[in-house]
């Protein structure tokens, strides 16, 4: 039990929180959920969760002050806004713990200060954990390096469809697509990027990616039918991070190894 890896969870009361809590307890895994964290303001909905561990049921008090758990977890899996993700990357800087990040609707300039921070701790930083939204970032890794060899001139369109209460639009996801692109397809060979945001009831998460051409449409799409994909592969993750013990930041298609 003292050689499992320790875990928190910070937005335990949000959705993927919640999620994360529910494959947590389906499942057998090497590690031990030691803590978890709110806002203030949703502690008043709920202040503390169920936790099963060994076929033993735990009660965990959630708490609003990361320093109060702080010696309690090793990696914590974060999924709440910019602003308190920047202040849970800093102080897993001073103290020495891992964090993997599923926030998204950071600025660049916050993007930019994680980057920094992870000279000194071990960070999973990604805009969608599932293995499916990063298969097909590798394939568009691909179809843009092939693309680079035609003489055609695309139009490219990314759809995204969330729920509407889905804060960040485009969605993360949708910019990390673009950036691919932006990366590895010669500008010359598209005109622009045309991003497209639907928020509507409570759709999980859908995302189109349309390269079309004179004659011809590469259509990649992926739906997500709920939120478990994302949940385990964040604690895949977590998991990987703990084990990898190196200083850096890296993101899910370096734990899929793809």
């Amino acid at each position: 039990m003292n050689n499992k890896i320790r875990l928190a969870i910070s937005g335990i009361n949000g959705r993927m929180g919640k999620t994360l809590l529910q494959i947590i307890n389906q499942n057998k895994y090497n590690f031990t959920l030691n803590a978890v964290l709110e806002s203030k303001k949703s502690l008043k909905i709920n202040t503390k969760i169920k936790y099963i561990s060994e076929n033993i049921l735990y009660n965990l008090h959630i708490k609003d002050n990361i320093i109060d758990i702080i010696n309690d977890f090793d990696t914590l899996i974060d999924f709440t806004n910019p602003k308190s993700t920047l202040k849970y990357v800093n102080i897993c800087n001073q103290y020495n713990k891992n964090i993997v990040i599923g926030t998204t609707g950071f600025s660049e300039k916050e993007k930019i200060t994680i980057q920094k921070l992870s000279n000194n701790i071990g960070i999973v930083m990604s805009s969608n954990f599932s293995t499916g939204i990063n298969v097909i970032f590798t394939i568009l890794k691909n179809i843009s390096k092939i693309f680079n060899q035609q003489n055609n001139i695309l139009d490219i369109d990314i759809i995204e469809k969330h729920h509407k209460n889905k804060i960040d639009c485009p969605s993360g996801t949708a910019i990390s697509m673009k950036n691919i692109i932006l990366k590895f397809l010669n500008h010359k060979k598209f005109q622009k990027i045309n991003c497209h945001s639907i928020r509507a009831g409570d759709i999980y998460g859908e995302h189109e990616i349309i390269f079309s051409s004179i004659g011809e449409q590469i259509k990649l799409i992926h739906k997500a039918s709920n939120r478990i994909p994302f949940a385990k592969g964040a604690i895949q993750a977590a998991i990987w991070i703990s084990n990898f013990n190196k200083k850096g930041i890296y993101d899910m298609c370096d734990v899929l190894g793809l």
